[in-house]
């Protein structure tokens, strides 16, 4: 995937997807706090209808405790035989009389009340309106689960009309406000007093809350059965999920959302302090919230931001890849060999500082090109010595002379075996082509060139040479141990009186491979080795060739390694001198 593209992409993870995020949130926040005013709105008209209930409820009990609290009221319907017709009569006028009187502000409502005397009399406010009324089987409401309850009270007990079958013989009816009747002075029961709350009063209480046509408002009782709703007639539970009745139950004020018919709404409830039934208000959910002013202006700015973001993140992504896909030009160019391009330094930010160090980068392969052409024309020019400092006419004429010498002297092996120590010399010095060969096969160079030596001055030295087989495929410089017995042959021993000793010892110290060349001889001019070893000019082609030998060495070895290794020198306690290698253990394979 190309710069750009991963640039872009990288903008939209981890810019316009986070504000994209944060649009919803802000957006999920302002639908939450509009919900949450919504609903507490709800509870305020919720409260005020209940508040207008508790005033029918208060009314119904001012109204009841007039005739619980009448003394002639209480005789008349205590009284459980007259002594005649007239007198039973005269009795239920009374009592109408009580009840129209009382009754003048609650009949053109709808409400009405009806008395079910234990004596077998029942009165009611509608008995002598043109209406067919039935009154209340007393019997059969003692047989109805509620009547047990208001026994054992003298407050007043709110049935709902759908809950009791003879309550419910008058459709009208919605609530059914009962209270027992006892006698004062034996405390005997002697009837059942009840108020029927009309359900157009409830429904029209209910209305106050139904602005909308989406919302409902219901009475239900403490199981969750509708007791009367604002638009219609209800019956059984509106509640199927056992969670929302239990929110019902278990508080008495809150809201929730719960599915009901099917449909999601939005339920707010209180709860009514007389009774302990809850005025719920149900509204849909509606999805069309998201388009309304507040909404719209929200997404608009959403809208223009995410295009702003896309548009940075594309120019951002632009305005980077450009710079590094010229760059990445210039390096292809760099890469085939054309160290001639340079970067257009076109700004003064991190892309031209980028460019000026590419151009720079440039320049120091250039100069250390020309640094390599030179160390290599260095190395060249050594080796080129070094062979001739091996082969030169003086060394073969005399190795020849030499070889004549043994035949005439008819020391025929001797001649033989020089003869072909020098074959191998030669072989090895013409045919071998590398710069760094296995320090085993340098010092097999060495062993044929120490028989060459010996056999020409015979019996002037001995020679050993000690090699760990561990360290027998390090690599040293070709000719590099050569010269240094070269030295050791012509200045160490040559002027030496007796039988001179040169040992040779390749061994590994830590991570160095060292190779020491040391004699018996009559030691060396220090000031001189030590200028060799120290001059760094390079070896000229017109200086003797037995002078070049130890700055030849010294000067190859620092090229191939560096300058913490090469040769040094140090003098014995015998009076001989010992020339030390030291070089990194290195192989082929390394």
């Amino acid at each position: 995937m190309k710069l750009q593209k991963k640039i872009l992409l990288s903008n939209l993870l981890l810019f316009v997807l986070p504000c994209l995020f944060l649009v919803w949130l802000i957006v999920s926040l302002v639908r939450q706090e509009g919900n949450e005013r919504l609903n507490q709105s709800r509870l305020v008209i919720l409260n005020q209808i209940n508040e207008n209930m508790e005033d029918i409820f208060f009314n119904i009990i001012t109204f009841s405790d007039f005739f619980y609290n009448n003394p002639k009221v209480n005789r008349l319907l205590s009284q459980r035989d007259f002594k005649d017709a007239y007198e039973s009569i005269k009795a239920d006028k009374q009592i109408q009389e009580y009840i129209r009187e009382r009754w003048m502000l609650y009949g053109e409502d709808g409400y009405f009340v009806e008395f079910l005397g234990e004596n077998g009399h029942n009165y009611s406010s509608l008995e002598n309106e043109d209406i067919d009324f039935v009154y209340s089987d007393l019997k059969k409401l003692k047989e109805e689960p509620w009547y047990p309850g208001i026994m054992e009270t003298s407050k007043i007990y709110y049935i709902p009309a759908n809950s009791s079958a003879e309550f419910a013989k008058n459709q009208e009816s919605a609530v059914r406000a009962v209270r027992r009747l006892i006698n004062f002075n034996s405390g005997r029961i002697i009837g059942i007093m009840n108020v029927s709350i009309p359900k157009s009063g409830l429904q029209e209480l209910l209305e106050s809350g139904t602005e909308s046509p989406f919302r409902n408002t219901l009475l239900v009782d403490d199981k969750g059965y509708m007791i009367c709703e604002a638009n219609g007639t209800a019956s059984g539970s509106i509640f199927g999920d056992t969670d929302c009745l239990e929110k019902l139950q278990n508080y008495d004020h809150g809201y929730f959302q719960a599915y009901m018919d099917g449909v999601l709404q939005q339920v707010c409830f209180v709860t009514n302090p007389t009774t302990g039934w809850k005025i719920v208000m149900s509204d849909n959910v509606r999805t069309g919230d998201w388009f309304t002013n507040q909404y719209l202006g929200i997404m608009t700015v959403a809208v223009v931001f995410l295009v702003l973001a896309f548009f940075m993140s594309w120019y951002n992504a632009h305005y980077i890849s450009r710079p590094v896909q010229k760059l990445k030009n210039y390096m292809r160019a760099v890469y085939q060999g054309d160290l001639s391009v340079r970067a257009e330094v076109e700004t003064d930010d991190e892309f031209g500082q980028l460019s000026q160090q590419f151009n720079e980068t440039i320049n120091q392969i250039q100069y250390l090109i020309r640094q390599l052409e030179k160390r290599d024309e260095e190395k060249r020019v050594l080796e080129l010595q070094a062979l001739q400092a091996q082969i030169n006419p003086h060394f073969l004429y005399n190795t020849l002379a030499s070889i004549r010498f043994l035949l005439e002297m008819d020391q025929e092996e001797k001649a033989k075996q020089s003869l072909l120590a020098l074959v191998k010399f030669l072989k090895s010095t013409f045919s071998e082509h590398r710069k760094l060969i296995p320090v085993r096969e340098e010092l097999e160079v060495l062993f044929h060139y120490l028989v060459l030596m010996e056999n020409r001055n015979p019996d002037s030295f001995v020679w050993e040479i000690h090699m760990d087989p561990d360290i027998q495929e390090c690599l040293v410089p070709r000719f590099s141990i050569q010269p240094l017995v070269e030295n050791s042959i012509s200045h160490g021993l040559g002027e030496k009186r007796g039988i001179g000793h040169i040992r040779i010892e390749a061994n590994q110290e830590d991570m160095d491979l060292v190779i020491r060349i040391c004699d018996d001889g009559v030691g060396a001019d220090w000031e001189k080795i030590d200028r060799l070893l120290n001059d760094k000019s390079p070896v000229g082609g017109k200086e003797k060739l037995k002078s070049i030998g130890i700055r030849n060495v010294q000067q190859r070895l620092r090229l191939f390694f560096g300058e913490p290794y090469g040769l040094t020198a140090y003098a014995l306690t015998d009076g001989g001198v010992c020339f030390q290698i030291r070089v990194p253990v290195k192989t082929e394979d390394d």
